[in-house]
């Protein structure tokens, strides 16, 4: 430990808790066009900015929840990335969803793992950097495949044709295509229209893939994203929402969630409407 480590330790020893952090009554978290926030039941403790001198001794938002639930380690891990998976989603441009299998060594997890990263690598040397947010799904029998989302994707499409009939297959009321690169087994490939609803629903779709299944497989490894996505904008005690009625209140065992949608409707200031304006890319 340095020196300025060491004696920045040492004031913080002589601190009172109250002196070195905040209360944090309610979070906002600001997505695309809509607005949440968590009032939870135990009041959050954070370090100031100042004061945070490692991460870990930062109190947050599932120690607070742990107070209040009976919920296990494993359970909120796996909401955490639920949630996480759902806000990579919402909050950035993914224009396609496509579910990845294997031809053979489809039960060998660790070779399904190595060739969809192979082939994650290959699309970014052939075709540029792409986004992603990615599961998998482990079958009963232990057969693996891959569920995502990707976006700026400049890789080929190829039409999905029924062998029977030889028309164009569609799927939900929508056609299906094939990544014309991948060689390792077969792909089902569809556009995602560009609406709140359909990102919501396929944000649904691939989060309920994360299961408690998936630590067995791959440890705390239960989706792969590419790098840069954006993430929700988040802020402590917010003072504008408490004047606002919310279209829907959540409730549970940790708090209450409210939920602000439509906001160009409302009367709400300008920071909090530009924080939920996704940009064009």
């Amino acid at each position: 430990m340095n020196e300025d480590r060491l004696a920045r330790l040492k004031q913080t020893l002589h601190k009172s808790q109250t002196e070195i952090t905040k209360e944090v009554l309610a979070v906002a978290t600001y997505y695309p066009n809509m607005v949440k926030v968590y009032e939870p039941i135990v009041p959050i403790k954070r370090l100031l900015p100042d004061w945070e001198l490692e991460r870990k001794t930062s109190v947050n938002i599932e120690k607070a929840e742990a107070k209040t639930s009976n919920e296990t380690a494993e359970e909120r891990s796996i909401r955490r990335s639920q949630r996480r998976v759902s806000d990579y989603i919402l909050c950035n441009h993914f224009d396609l969803f496509a579910t990845i299998t294997f031809a053979t060594d489809r039960h060998n997890i660790e070779h399904s793992k190595a060739k969809l990263n192979t082939w994650l690598k290959n699309q970014r040397d052939r075709n540029g950097k792409f986004g992603y947010v990615i599961v998998p799904e482990y079958h009963k029998d232990g057969a693996l495949h891959f569920h995502g989302v990707f976006s700026n994707y400049s890789g080929k499409l190829k039409q999905s044709y029924n062998s029977k009939t030889g028309q164009p297959l569609i799927s939900n009321g929508k056609y299906v295509y094939e990544f014309e690169e991948y060689k390792s087994g077969f792909t089902k490939v569809q556009y995602i229209s560009d609406t709140p609803e359909d990102h919501a629903k396929v944000g649904g779709y691939i989060r309920k893939y994360i299961t408690k299944d998936m630590v067995s497989i791959f440890s705390k490894k239960r989706y792969w994203t590419s790098q840069g996505l954006r993430t929700p904008i988040q802020e402590d005690n917010p003072t504008w929402y408490s004047e606002l009625k919310p279209d829907y209140v959540y409730e549970n065992e940790y708090g209450k969630i409210y939920t602000y949608t439509n906001l160009d409707s409302k009367i709400v200031p300008n920071y909090v409407l530009d924080r939920t304006r996704l940009p064009q890319e």
